[in-house]
């Protein structure tokens, strides 16, 4: 596939992730609105998308690395290539990227030094081609903007990645063609970029997202919280009534009316004033047939009724607790009822490091062959992860104690459970 190809690829992917990212980061505005309203309430978002992506990416956790080289032993220098390229940390954006549009990438490289590293790509600039009857990334693109900081575009950069080479394009001219700057070999033989894609389907390239069915959900809550707080804002506060008070004709006053400059002539009725205004504190009138009432306040019962329907919907497709969409009255009252509510959210993190493990571990494969100058496909990997469950640390403590007095997990491995790190000192 050519260079412009997997650029218009790039290029038609973008709608389907723009628009995920804006529910994503609660930036969509109101639905279902038929009148104009003010811009600010435009904007007014229950970010429920940013917790249904959350609540599963903060359950995926890399823990370990076990690595060998030809049947030597390389975990422990595996697990340091690792942790220097920052790949726990940045794992969880791409894990993020990935639950959130659909796709995210690992790209594995030596940087000047020639030390091997693995960085996270977004979807908005990477983008792979796989071939059609395996399935391996075949081909690959990386494409970002030059900047001026005014925004302005100066220059567009395309990286092409192939299995025995690798270039780096730049495209000056908004309307011009992409011209070649460097290139460099490529001694892996494999294309060094690994798509994390959110499978749901077969064939399922572009990745999936939860935000697709809950969008519409989330568009009728706010919309109906918004109504709302518009409702309360206008009716909540009780509204006065008063009978027997003349009413004040607004006519111009005298000063205000010359032959020059008649007073227009707008309606034959004259425009009156209340007598009285909400904000003021005490109705007086020495009128003796005045009369003064109240009229009840607004019923937000309603709306309190919908919005939790709305909201069942949205743990029913998203797998949320209740206490994780703010239904208080339902918070479990101890840490097993907690770990039961939330197996729907580890059960979902459980099916993604399935998606991800394969293509994780062809990553830190690579990793670990850059650093031992070999091929990929001598280097066997498997990825340690920890408990998607809800931790219960007293529980969790005793079986690692238990496990640790059998002789079945050494000392830092029954610290690795109950979450105790070592020091350097201990390490070395």
């Amino acid at each position: 596939m050519s260079t412009d190809s997997l650029l218009r690829r790039l290029d038609y992917a973008q709608p389907v992730i723009a628009r995920r990212d804006e529910y994503y980061r609660g930036e969509q505005p109101l639905k279902f609105l038929i009148d104009r309203v003010d811009p600010s309430v435009m904007r007014f978002n229950v970010n429920i998308a940013r917790v249904a992506v959350q609540a599963v990416a903060e359950r995926i956790r890399l823990s370990g690395v076990e690595a060998r080289v030809g049947g030597r032993d390389v975990s422990d220098e595996a697990w340091k290539l690792v942790q220097d390229s920052d790949l726990p940390m940045t794992l969880q954006s791409a894990i993020t990227d990935m639950l959130a549009v659909g796709s995210a990438y690992l790209i594995v490289w030596a940087d000047g030094r020639g030390t091997p590293v693995i960085t996270a790509e977004s979807a908005e600039q990477v983008i792979v081609e796989r071939h059609p009857v395996t399935r391996s990334v075949v081909g690959a693109v990386k494409r970002w903007e030059e900047l001026d900081p005014n925004g302005t575009v100066l220059a567009e950069h395309v990286i092409t990645y192939g299995p025995k080479r690798i270039a780096h394009l730049k495209r000056d001219d908004a309307h011009g063609k992409l011209t070649f700057v460097e290139g460099w070999d490529n001694p892996l033989g494999v294309v060094p970029v690994v798509p994390l894609i959110n499978i749901e389907r077969i064939h399922d390239d572009v990745g999936s997202s939860v935000i697709d069915d809950l969008a519409p959900l989330l568009d009728a809550l706010n919309k109906l919280y918004s109504d709302m707080l518009t409702t309360s804002e206008a009716v909540a506060r009780p509204k006065r009534w008063a009978t027997g008070v003349n009413l004040e004709d607004a006519h111009l006053d005298d000063a205000e009316w010359s032959a020059d400059n008649p007073a227009p002539v707008v309606d034959a009725t004259p425009d009156v004033v209340a007598p009285f205004k909400d904000s003021d504190d005490m109705w007086v009138s020495e009128l003796e047939q005045a009369k003064f009432g109240q009229l009840p306040g607004a019923d937000l019962t309603g709306y309190e009724s919908a919005i939790d329907s709305v909201r069942s919907m949205i743990m029913a497709v998203a797998s949320l607790p209740a206490h994780y969409v703010g239904i208080t009255t339902a918070n479990p009252a101890s840490s097993e009822a907690l770990r039961a509510a939330e197996v729907g959210l580890a059960q979902t993190a459980e099916s993604r490091i399935r998606i991800i493990n394969r293509p994780l571990e062809w990553g830190v494969r690579m990793l670990v062959a850059i650093d031992e100058g070999v091929s990929p496909d001598n280097v066997q990997v498997r990825l340690k992860w920890e408990d998607t469950n809800t931790r219960s640390i007293a529980q969790e403590t005793d079986a690692a104690v238990k496990a640790h007095a059998e002789g079945l997990i050494t000392t830092n491995e029954a610290r690795d459970i109950v979450g105790v790190s070592q020091t350097i000192e201990e390490q070395s």
